[in-house]
């Protein structure tokens, strides 16, 4: 239920402006939707911290560097998301807010990445009943990420979809398992 929450808040969210020209930070621009904005980048970087270092943990994939890199990650998008960004500006603060979005989304995506590949040591069928979906996902959103030459609120939504499904499919396999 929070996996749907989570994807459907991002559709609302980032529909509030133009999906081919701009993304969150666009949204959180309008005063309106500037806290909400905040307040569920912050809720989705613990949301997805702890559903990462739950797989981890179950299926025996972590250490203590991974839970300090989950932890790290979601600091980071926090940080991203409480700092203020100008529009078309390159003060310390708009750099800080790009940096960090980009950085802890990509060390979600890396950190799913490394989690499904050590699936391919420790558990194969688990591994070939997800892997697929991953793969093909994080290919598809290179390509349009590559395509629209930035990230805007398709690449973002994508990304929640991303996730999120994955996650689910995750916990749904780990629970059919035990």
């Amino acid at each position: 239920m929070t996996y749907c929450f989570i994807i459907v808040l991002t559709i609302y969210l980032t529909s509030r402006t133009d999906l081919m020209h701009e993304n969150l930070t666009g949204v959180m621009a309008i005063e309106k939707y500037h806290n909400i904005s905040i307040l569920f980048i912050i809720f989705c970087a613990c949301f997805f911290a702890y559903k990462t270092h739950a797989i981890y943990k179950k299926t025996f994939v972590h250490n203590r560097i991974y839970n300090i890199v989950i932890i790290l990650t979601a600091v980071i998008m926090i940080v991203g998301a409480l700092s203020p960004y100008t529009l078309n500006s390159r003060d310390f603060f708009s750099l800080l807010h790009v940096y960090c979005s980009m950085l802890s989304c990509l060390s979600f995506l890396c950190l799913l990445w490394i989690y499904t590949r050590k699936l391919l040591l420790l558990d194969i069928t688990l591994y070939q009943s997800l892997h697929w979906f991953y793969d093909l996902s994080l290919q598809f959103l290179a390509i349009l990420t590559l395509l629209f030459a930035k990230v805007n609120s398709y690449i973002e939504i994508l990304f929640a979809f991303l996730v999120c499904t994955y996650l689910f499919m995750i916990e749904k396999r780990i629970r059919q398992k035990n």
